[in-house]
């Protein structure tokens, strides 16, 4: 049977299109590109704890604090750091601060007070100052060594005065007792302290200050 024409171009022409299919290459999907490069994150660092200060080691009665010259001894510059100190306690006693600014204020106390025993050890107030207030935020065993280191400055004929003025703070002579100390009253070590303080006094009040007031009655 004979193929017409018409019917051969077509079948040329369909198996021209398959070749020309099958010699195309496929149309290649597009690819995501690749995340940017990012550095690994730094581990967190653990937020440390602010360090708790400890309280003072017991100092022993019978060493002693290096001597200081006069001219080694800045007394000027170590009387107004205390009464820098002075201030800043005053503020933190007020009724209208909060309890971070009091703390605050506090803080910036110390660190005069400190400043001003580094300039000027025989410097009385600051040595009363910076006991008191180590009294009131309960570090008891610091308080005690200034004290000490206190009273036995009183030996000295130019220290006397200050320091039995001092003393009559914490002792409650003719003005009230100081409140700074009224949580260590009970101490054995500060009770101690008291009645080498009252030695030599007739004072009765001296003896309220070693804690022998009603509640013992």
């Amino acid at each position: 049977m004979a193929i017409s024409i018409p019917t051969t171009k077509l079948a040329l022409a369909a198996l021209g299109s398959i070749l020309l299919l099958a010699g195309c290459p496929k149309k290649q999907e597009l690819t995501p590109p690749p995340p940017p490069l990012r550095p690994e994150p730094e581990p967190v660092a653990e937020q440390q704890k602010p360090a708790v200060a400890k309280d003072c080691e017991p100092i022993d009665d019978k060493s002693a604090p290096k001597a200081f010259t006069f001219g080694e001894r800045a007394i000027t510059e170590a009387q107004r750091h205390t009464e820098e100190a002075r201030d800043r306690l005053k503020l933190a006693e007020g009724a209208e601060v909060d309890r971070p600014l009091r703390e605050a204020y506090t803080t910036d106390a110390v660190k005069g007070l400190i400043t001003a025993l580094a300039a000027d050890p025989y410097n009385v107030n600051a040595h009363y100052l910076l006991a008191a207030t180590y009294a009131r935020i309960g570090r008891k065993q610091c308080a005690v060594n200034l004290l000490t280191r206190m009273l036995e400055m009183r030996a000295h004929p130019s220290k006397k005065a200050d320091v039995d003025a001092n003393l009559d703070k914490l002792l409650g002579r003719k003005q009230p007792l100081d409140a700074n100390f009224a949580d260590m009253r009970r101490d054995p070590s500060f009770r101690t302290l008291i009645q080498k303080m009252c030695e030599g006094t007739n004072d009765p009040n001296c003896v309220y200050g070693a804690q022998r007031d009603n509640r013992e009655r």
